[in-house]
């Protein structure tokens, strides 16, 4: 444990002591995120006798992104510059990490077997890195991602729902620097979307709060 603590101390220390990223000019890039996905959630059933079920969803998925910021020069703070970014992550990950299943009836008395996922994709974040001191910087910025259910049904009578795009706040906290043309960040992020509200096609209604925080390892050229 000990030669653990002094390995972390001496990489912490290391990167501290490299210039942060502080050239004026635009970089490109890709990043690497280990994310983990909760999902929390109600749904109404409002054929024959009112129901609310709650339940809950959790996933952990590594995905890939691609971005594009331009860094700002001579800011009177922090001995660097503030950077402007766009990040998009062009594939998709499930909510939850099995498909949830259970049984489910209409008000004409049919009975179905409903097996529900969600999909999440087109993940894309605007964000402004601000520096704090040396090395270590501060994100705050606004993401946008599309939410797309995937139900089946054993038969055409029982209700499904359709896709939503939710909005949310995103911050974070890592450290970023520079090797000549080559930049990179390493950064601990947070997405709080906004409540994911559907109606189904027999007025069933979801509620759900979606989360999202991830590690990841940006490297990217700076022109």
């Amino acid at each position: 444990m000990k030669k653990i603590i002094t390995i972390l101390a001496t990489l912490m220390l290391t990167t501290m002591s490299i210039n942060f990223a502080k050239a004026e000019g635009f970089a490109v890039g890709v990043t690497g995120a280990y994310t983990m996905i909760d999902a929390t959630g109600s749904e109404v059933e409002t054929t024959g006798d009112t129901e609310t079920n709650k339940g809950s969803a959790d996933n952990n998925v590594f995905v890939g992104s691609i971005f594009g910021e331009y860094s700002f020069a001579n800011v009177s703070y922090a001995d660097s510059g503030v950077a402007f970014g766009i990040r998009y992550t062009p594939g998709s990950a499930d909510v939850s990490d099995s498909v949830k299943s259970r049984a489910d009836s209409n008000s004409e008395g049919d009975s179905a077997t409903y097996k529900a996922q969600a999909q999440l994709e087109n993940y894309i974040n605007y964000y402004l890195d601000i520096p704090l001191y040396k090395n270590l910087y501060v994100k705050a910025g606004w993401s946008q991602i599309d939410v797309k259910t995937q139900e089946s049904v054993s038969t055409g009578t029982i209700g499904t729902y359709g896709d939503a795009t939710l909005d949310g706040v995103n911050y974070g906290i890592g450290f970023k620097g520079e090797n000549g043309n080559i930049v990179w960040k390493v950064a601990y992020e947070a997405t709080n979307f906004e409540t994911l509200n559907l109606t189904s096609t027999t007025d069933h209604k979801i509620n759900a709060d979606l989360d999202t925080s991830e590690v990841n390892l940006s490297v990217g050229y700076k022109f």
